[in-house]
């Protein structure tokens, strides 16, 4: 089988680069504005950008006008490159994460094919674009894709350098430092750490310490050549707030405390992995019980620094392991190339079974569960069981290419179908963007809108899609307060904090509006 895939992939290999384009595209791109600014990053980081674009400050980032400095800017100066290509739209705002995805598998590819064959970097590709983890962060305007890109590229520089015995070696050793100096920029001092410490790793039980004076570290002024800049603009027209939000409260304090909210179990990305590399995800079992050279294990600890790192974080969220996906996806490409094993069909009847998992969970107990896939019930187990049917079959008579083409053309026809016809569903029920339309028949665009006991993801979704005329109470207090001047102001709030709303006494309401579970009122004080 493998003989048989080398007409395609040996020569320019247009035909692997034109599927991967298509994939990636299908994955990352088709339909990445079909759904509202999700959660309250998402609206955060898009306001940050197009307050940029709009004033022109591309050194101090600044939220509804104030100076706001958890996190770099790479992401929101590529997000005004996205506004300015796409429109000042949810699609110009996720811009970056996508075309950061869609590198990240290019990268692979190339890596895969240069160090191994051509078959390896293609089905590695396949692999990293279709984990859950790559198109679904490519799909959300964060930070994550972006440091996972940075960190990608630097692996992949890192394994040419150490490869290479020719004068080249010295100049692929300069791109994996300008590769970090990308990812502070992108994500902070982990982007320099992670790596570090990997290598660390790596050299420690290699038992050959000396070895990284082989690897050029006068490069590391590269590495602050390209970060240096705006961290040293921004300390000088911002002082102590920047270093005291970015580097002491958003790097030092998020690491060693909880004071963020994100307190999770020391055991909290196990699950969190097997979900991000999903449906791969049990190909790791036959990847670990095969013997390792010197490459593999610089990807397995590429892979198992992040893991073990930020299990020790006091604050944890899933993109946070995100890098360790492109390695695994290079480790699982060679795996796919090898004959079938016992192991291997063991994991394929892991997958099955957990398909068939997601199908009775999803299809009868959605409810218990207190999920809402905006998809009938019936629909997602007669989709599940069919998936374990043919995960099944591949398991008992195919080998691992026929699982790779499966999963691929399963994962993007899933993708390409949800972007069409359920993240549109989506749109009432978690975002604020349907309402962006139903307020302008409602108040001019210069009238500040109440939120009522507003959810984060609500407010920040409604300070974007108002520009910020927003106003927000948490008390009947407050509300009153606010319509003090005995105008009627329009107030949104949601399903369970209405009926408090209509019992504070010397206040009425009139309901005008209702989009999914949050409703549109005049509200005013009793003469």
């Amino acid at each position: 089988m493998k003989a048989t895939l080398r007409p395609y992939y040996d020569h320019p290999s247009i035909f692997g680069i034109v599927l991967l384009s298509v994939a990636c595209y299908a994955l990352f791109f088709y339909g990445l504005g079909g759904i509202g600014l999700v959660g309250p990053d998402e609206p955060r980081y898009s306001s940050i950008a197009r307050e940029m674009l709009s004033t022109g400050d591309y050194i101090t980032p600044h939220l509804f006008g104030q100076a706001w400095f958890e996190k770099p800017p790479l992401m929101y100066w590529l997000a005004a490159i996205g506004y300015k290509l796409l429109g000042l739209n949810e699609a110009g705002a996720r811009f970056p994460s996508a075309l950061s995805a869609t590198i990240c598998v290019f990268f692979i590819y190339w890596c895969g094919r240069k160090l191994w064959q051509p078959a390896v970097g293609f089905l590695a590709a396949v692999v990293a674009a279709t984990s859950i983890g790559s198109f679904a962060f490519a799909r959300a305007a964060s930070m994550d894709m972006l440091l996972t890109v940075c960190l990608t590229a630097a692996l992949v520089f890192f394994l040419f350098a150490f490869n290479d015995t020719t004068p080249r070696r010295e100049t692929w050793f300069r791109y994996f430092y300008a590769a970090l100096g990308l990812g502070v920029v992108a994500k902070g001092p982990v982007a320099v750490l992670l790596p570090f410490l990997s290598l660390g790793a790596f050299l420690f039980f290699r038992g050959r310490w000396d070895e990284w004076r082989t690897w050029y570290p006068k490069g590391l002024w590269i590495t602050a050549a390209v970060a240096a800049p705006w961290y040293v603009l921004c300390t000088i027209l911002n002082g102590w707030p920047f270093i005291q939000v970015f580097v002491i409260n958003q790097n030092i304090e998020r690491f060693t405390s909880t004071i963020h909210g994100h307190d999770r179990p020391f055991y909290f990305f196990l699950p969190v992995l097997l979900l991000l590399t999903f449906p791969w995800t049990f190909l790791l079992i036959s990847v670990l019980r095969r013997a390792f050279g010197r490459n593999d294990h610089i990807l397995l600890w590429w892979a198992v620094v992040p893991f073990v790192f930020f299990s020790l974080s006091g604050s944890k969220l899933p993109g946070y392991i995100l890098p360790m996906v492109p390695p695994i996806a290079l480790l699982i490409g060679k795996e796919l190339l090898q004959p079938i094993s016992r192991v291997y069909r063991v994991a394929v009847f892991i997958e099955a079974g957990t398909m068939a998992f997601i199908g009775v969970a999803f299809g009868f107990f959605g409810n218990t569960l207190n999920v809402d896939p905006h998809v009938s019930g019936i629909l997602i187990v007669v989709v599940t069981f069919f998936m374990a049917a043919m995960l099944i079959i591949i398991a008992l008579w195919l080998n691992p290419l026929f699982l790779a083409g499966f999963n691929a053309v399963a994962v993007v026809a899933l993708v390409v179908t949800a972007a069409t016809m359920v993240f549109p569903r989506f749109d009432v029920t978690d975002t604020m963007r349907p309402w962006q339309d139903a307020l302008a028949q409602l108040v001019s665009d210069s009238e500040t809108v109440v939120m009522y006991k507003p959810a984060r993801w609500a407010e920040y979704g409604l300070q974007y899609y108002r520009a910020n005329r927003v106003r927000t109470v948490f008390s009947p207090e407050e509300l009153a307060d606010a319509t003090k001047t005995g105008a009627r102001v329009l107030c949104i709030s949601d399903d369970e904090a209405l009926p408090e709303v209509s019992r504070v006494p010397g206040m009425d309401l009139e309901v005008v509006h209702t989009i999914g579970n949050h409703t549109a009122f005049w509200v005013w004080q009793e003469k």
